[in-house]
C-alpha cells in the first residue's frame, strides 16, 4: 500500500508543480502581460536583454514617482543592478553611484524630444529611455547588456524572473505538496481499511466489519464498505449455520449410534460365535462412524476472542509421553521413532489437552503413512528470535502432492494416494490440529522432504521462565 499512496502523492504533486512552474515560466518567456508587446517586439529585431529590461521598467516605472522607483531599484539584486542607472535632471543616479563613461555619453542624448536611443560601448550595449513619472519628474533609465567578457549569453530578465519568482513557487509548491498529501492519504486510507479487513477475512475471521470507519461519507469507497459488511455478514451467517448443522447432525447421529452398539454387542454375547464375523464387520463401521462423529464434536470452532489460554505445558515431556505410548505401534512396523531436543523443558500457554490432540493426530498420521523399516524424527527446538517453539515430525512415508499442502489442512480433504478411506483416515485430524495451533496464536503447515516423505512444522509461543 506503501508504493501506491506515494504513486498518488507524488503523481499529483508533480502534475502540480508542473502547472505552476510551467505557467510562470510561459507567461514570463511569451510576457503575457499588458504591455508584453514591448519586451518581444519582433519588428524591432533587437532582442537583447537589456532592452527587453529597459521596456519591463519604463511601463512599471511610468506609474510612480521618485521616491518608489528609488526604493524599487533598491529592492533589486546587489548583481543586478550594476546593470541598471536612473539618471535624474543633473545627471546624477538616484542611488549616488559613479557614471560608467557609455552612460555619461548616452545620458545626455535623452530628451523629451528623442526618449529612446541605443548606444555601444566596447562590447557592451547600452539601451537608454527618457520618462515622465507621476510627480511630475523627468527621470533617464539606462541598461547596460552584460558583455562578453562577463557572459554574453547572461540573460539578465530571466536571472530576475528567477530571483523574484522562487519564493511563490517554493510557497506554492508546498502549499499544493500538503494538499495533495492529504489527498492521497485519504483515497490510501480507505483502499488499506479495505486490504486489512480482506486478510482477516483469508485468516478466518468473518467477524470483521469496516462500515462504521466510513460513517458519514457518502461516496463509492464508503458504499463499497458497507456492500463489504453485508458480504461478510451473510458468509458469517452461513457458516456459522454450516457449522451448527454439522454439530446437530452429529449430536443427533450419536443416540442411534449408542442404540446400535448395544444391541451389537447383546448379538455378540447371544449369538455364541456363530456369526462373529459378520459382527465383527458391523462393529468396525459402527466404531468408524463413532471417530468420525467424536473429531467433528472435538473441532474447535470458538472465535479467538472466546478462546483463554488458562494453562501450561511442556512440549518436551509431551512429545516423550506420546512417543511412549504409540512405541509398541511403531514396533509393530519396525519402526524407530527418533526424538531430537536439547532443551529441558519447553512452555506454552494452552486450554484443555487440545495440544495433545493436536500432536496425537499429527503423530498417529506419521505412523500410518511412514512405511515398515523406516524412520520417524520428532525435532523440537527454539525460533532464532527465541520467540516460538518449533516442532517437527519428518516421516519417510509417500508425501503429499505440492498443490496439496495446504489443501490438507481442510476438512474432510483427502488426496487420492495418501489420504484414502482405505487408509483408515477421514480427513479431520490435520484440520482439527490446523484450528488448534491458531487459537494458540500459534502456525502449522507442511512440507515435502527432498529426500522423500512428509515434514509437518508446527509453531507455538513460548512462555518464558520468570
Amino acid at each position: 500500500m506503501t508504493r501506491f499512496y506515494l504513486k498518488i502523492f507524488f503523481t499529483f504533486w508533480l502534475i502540480t508543480a508542473a502547472i505552476i512552474v510551467g505557467t510562470n515560466i510561459v507567461v514570463h518567456w511569451f510576457d503575457m502581460t499588458p504591455d508584453g508587446n514591448l519586451q518581444h517586439n519582433n519588428e524591432i529585431g533587437d532582442d537583447d536583454p537589456a532592452k527587453r529590461l529597459l521596456f519591463q521598467m519604463v511601463g512599471n516605472a511610468v506609474n510612480r514617482n521618485t521616491r518608489q522607483l528609488v526604493q524599487d531599484l533598491r529592492s533589486m539584486p546587489n548583481w543586478s543592478t550594476r546593470f541598471v542607472y536612473v539618471i535624474d535632471k543633473e545627471n546624477r543616479d538616484l542611488l549616488d553611484r559613479p557614471l560608467p563613461p557609455g552612460v555619461m555619453f548616452l545620458a545626455p542624448r535623452l530628451t523629451a524630444k528623442h526618449p529612446f536611443d541605443k548606444v555601444q560601448d566596447r562590447n557592451r550595449k547600452l539601451f537608454g529611455r527618457y520618462i515622465t513619472l507621476n510627480d511630475g519628474n523627468s527621470v533617464k533609465l539606462i541598461t547596460i547588456s552584460s558583455g562578453r567578457d562577463e557572459g554574453q549569453d547572461r540573460d539578465i530578465i530571466w536571472e530576475l524572473f528567477l530571483d523574484n519568482i522562487w519564493p511563490l513557487l517554493l510557497v506554492s509548491i508546498l502549499v499544493s505538496g500538503s494538499a495533495c498529501f492529504f489527498l492521497a492519504r485519504h483515497f490510501t486510507r480507505s483502499i488499506n481499511t479495505l486490504q486489512r479487513a480482506t486478510q482477516q477475512i483469508a485468516r478466518g475471521d468473518l467477524s470483521v466489519r469496516i462500515g462504521n470507519q466510513f460513517h458519514g461519507r457518502k461516496d463509492e469507497i464508503a458504499a463499497l464498505g458497507r456492500d463489504f459488511d453485508h458480504m461478510t455478514e451473510r458468509l458469517e451467517k452461513a457458516m456459522q449455520e454450516q457449522k451448527r448443522l454439522i454439530k446437530d447432525v452429529s449430536h443427533e447421529l450419536r443416540t442411534p449410534l449408542a442404540r446400535l452398539q448395544i444391541a451389537l454387542a447383546l448379538a455378540r454375547q447371544r449369538s455364541n460365535g456363530v456369526v462373529d464375523n459378520e459382527l465383527d464387520r458391523i462393529k468396525q463401521a459402527a466404531d468408524y462412524l463413532n471417530d468420525i462423529i467424536t473429531d467433528i464434536l472435538t473441532l474447535p470452532v470458538q472465535g479467538q476472542d472466546s478462546w483463554v489460554l488458562d494453562d501450561v505445558l511442556d512440549l518436551v515431556s509431551l512429545l516423550q509421553t506420546l512417543m511412549d505410548n504409540y512405541h509398541a505401534e511403531a514396533y509393530e512396523k519396525n519402526i524407530n521413532i527418533r526424538f531430537k531436543c536439547t532443551l529441558d523443558e519447553a512452555l506454552v500457554a494452552t486450554h484443555g489437552n487440545m495440544l495433545v490432540g493436536v500432536f496425537e493426530n499429527t503423530l498417529r498420521n506419521a505412523l500410518l503413512y511412514t512405511p515398515a523399516n523406516a524412520e520417524i524424527c520428532v525435532q523440537l527446538s527454539e525460533t532464532g528470535d527465541g520467540e516460538y517453539y518449533r516442532v517437527e515430525l519428518m516421516d519417510q512415508g509417500p508425501g503429499v502432492p505440492a498443490e496439496s499442502l495446504e489443501s490438507i489442512f481442510q476438512p474432510f480433504y483427502r488426496t487420492d494416494e495418501a489420504r484414502a478411506r482405505e487408509s483408515g483416515g477421514y480427513g479431520l485430524g490435520l484440520a482439527i490440529a490446523q484450528r488448534s495451533v491458531s487459537l494458540h496464536q500459534g502456525r502449522i503447515w507442511a512440507e515435502n522432504r527432498p529426500t522423500g516423505g512428509l515434514n509437518l512444522c508446527i509453531l507455538l509461543p513460548q512462555i518464558k521462565n520468570q
